[in-house]
């Protein structure tokens, strides 16, 4: 759009022609020969300053194909003789405008044709001067000027934001000086306004220069959401209470918050924090808390805690990243125990912030059947510290934290992987956590026992250093293998023990049959007269059970190849096996 505004001062009669004014004595001349006339969509519009000088503004649309520099100039024609052409611009007053354009690098010009503008039905009007008077919780309140014939049109912004909301309804201006209420509006925010005005001729003002203006606070309407933790110090008998809390939004609690009040009873300690935590130390824990928001208009409803000591079992934790086919990090933990008297979990906090801001932070909350939730918009090139707490009711667990990135995942490496413990079925392996060393990201850490098809695996958490692998062969050779995700970090080779008692009892089947030989190679050397002397009951021998047994002779067994040992029964030695077995020796033998 190209657009020309002239000031009553700056225009000159034409001697030849007293009906006409122009800013340029050159346009009173005729036209060039070469020059065109073109029909052009010429609009304009009268204005009064608030000094008193008048100007005329006209434009028209920019011809898409023309890209040569130019120079426009108005040629202003009445109807009537002239009398001083810095009179021209006056409400009665009716013109006729041409527009002449001035190739300045092409050369030649375009005239355009006489555009009549009836200055009544072409005023516009004075910017108006917007005024803040004053604002609630949710509104302003402004005020300005106008004529008493038209309307206004009022916009407003949050402040450092760029998109204006239009106010819904024209202002209708009846009076000289307007008041108007911008509702709707958030509390203790700071906003601009504007504001433009039309008259009977249609055409808007400029927009008012913006004014700001800030709502007031509110009292927070809802009380906290508050957990806690008892921390035993030592014998002393004094603890720690750990008290933790969401951080309101804004809209749902009312207002803003500048601060918390936190109050314990019986001891009647008050303090201020600004912080989402505190810690008191006290000794007494069976005692009632109460934390309440507040800012510039007041306290918020308190909450009220009574303080159970009943102590919770922390769970594990575990972090990964899927950048950068997304930036999320994925929070995974285990079912965190509690006591067989303790409530069940009603929730799981989760709190996430920036290593390099500890300040600002940010929760979710997770139901209790889940034990995972995905973390979004953090940035690629921030670490963050991660926390979970369990909460049973208002009693949150221990917290387990652990650091991630989206770059590496969790900031922790498993490493050292050996074996301090091996019987004939257990093995007993230790390891050991570091901070992670290189750019590698993992999304599990594991260790694999194997041999063949037996295999047992164990996925590691950051809070564990220690396993033992139960039920294995004796004497066997196993491997263990450290893996990152599927990667072998180490393999160590271990072997189970002897089994003792399958030893003992090969030996013991050993020795008796040592024993059975040795009868019988006896009892060949007798003659037959005096076989009636031996008793039945002597050959009885009693088992590890207790229980008396028969040692049965076949009468076609195998002489001894030891024919020729003497009969003297001092060779005999006296046979003892494991005294808790049993012994042989030679008066039972008769």
């Amino acid at each position: 759009m190209d657009e020309v505004t002239v000031r009553d001062s700056q225009l000159k009669p034409c001697k030849d022609d007293e009906r006409v004014c122009v800013t340029d004595l050159r346009d009173c001349g005729p036209r060039l020969s070469s020059s065109v006339q073109k029909t052009l969509n010429i609009s304009c519009y009268y204005q009064k300053s608030a000094d008193g000088r008048t100007s005329m503004t006209c434009g028209w649309p920019q011809e898409s194909s023309s890209h040569t520099e130019s120079d426009a100039s108005l040629i202003f024609t009445s109807g009537y003789k002239t009398v001083s052409c810095q009179g021209i611009f006056n409400p009665a007053a009716v013109l006729k405008v041409t527009a002449r354009i001035k190739h300045l690098t092409a050369g030649g010009e375009i005239w355009s044709e006489p555009h009549t503008v009836d200055l009544y039905y072409a005023v516009k009007p004075i910017q108006p001067v917007l005024t803040a008077l004053g604002s609630t919780e949710d509104s302003l309140v402004v005020s300005w000027r106008s004529s008493r014939e038209g309307r206004c049109r009022l916009r407003y912004r949050i402040n450092n934001t760029r998109i204006w909301t239009q106010a819904p309804d024209y202002i209708a201006a009846q009076a000289d000086l307007l008041t108007c209420t911008i509702k709707d509006l958030l509390p203790f925010t700071t906003y601009r306004a504007a504001v433009a005005c039309r008259g009977r001729s249609g055409v808007w003002s400029d927009w008012s220069a913006d004014i700001s203006g800030r709502t007031l606070d509110r009292v927070p309407s809802r009380p906290l959401e508050v957990c806690y933790r008892v921390e035993e110090k030592g014998s002393g008998g004094s603890s720690l209470l750990h008290l933790l809390w969401k951080a309101p939004d804004p809209r749902e609690a009312g207002g803003r918050v500048l601060g918390y009040q936190v109050s314990h009873e019986p001891n009647g300690l008050i303090q201020n924090v600004t912080e989402l935590t505190t810690v008191l130390a006290v000794e007494e824990v069976n005692c009632t808390v109460t934390v309440t928001a507040f800012n510039t208009a007041g306290y918020g409803p308190a909450a009220h805690l009574r303080i159970n000591t009943q102590r919770q079992n922390s769970g594990n934790l575990w972090i990964s990243s899927s950048y950068p086919g997304k930036k999320a990090l994925l929070v995974q933990w285990n079912t965190f125990l509690t006591a067989s008297s303790a409530p069940p979990v009603s929730h799981f906090a989760v709190r996430w912030r920036s290593e390099k801001s500890l300040s600002t932070s940010r929760w979710s909350r997770v139901d209790s059947f889940t034990t995972s939730t995905v973390i979004e918009d953090v940035e690629p090139d921030e670490s963050y510290l991660i926390t979970v707490s369990p909460v049973y009711n208002h009693q949150f667990g221990s917290p387990q934290s652990l650091s991630a990135s989206l770059q590496q995942g969790a900031l922790m490496e498993a490493v050292s992987l050996k074996v301090v413990g091996v019987t004939k079925t257990t093995v007993t392996i230790v390891w050991a956590w570091q901070k992670k060393s290189g750019p590698i990201r993992v999304n599990r850490y594991r260790v694999l026992l194997r041999k063949d098809s037996d295999r047992q695996a164990l996925l590691l958490w950051p809070d564990q250093w220690r396993h033992s692998f139960f039920n294995l062969t004796p004497n066997t050779e196993y491997s263990l293998l450290l893996l990152a995700d599927n990667v072998s970090m180490s393999i160590v080779p271990v072997t189970t023990y002897f089994d003792v008692v399958s030893v003992v009892a090969t030996a013991t089947t050993l020795l008796l049959l040592s024993v059975i030989v040795l009868i019988i190679s006896i009892l060949s050397r007798t003659e037959c007269t005096n076989r009636n002397i031996l008793d039945i009951k002597d050959f009885q021998v009693t088992d590890i059970l207790g229980e008396k047994s028969l040692i049965v002779v076949d009468p076609d067994f195998p002489r001894s190849s030891e024919d020729n040992l003497q009969e003297d029964t001092s060779l005999l030695p006296t046979l003892q096996l494991d005294t808790q077995l049993v012994t042989f020796t030679q008066s039972e033998l008769g």
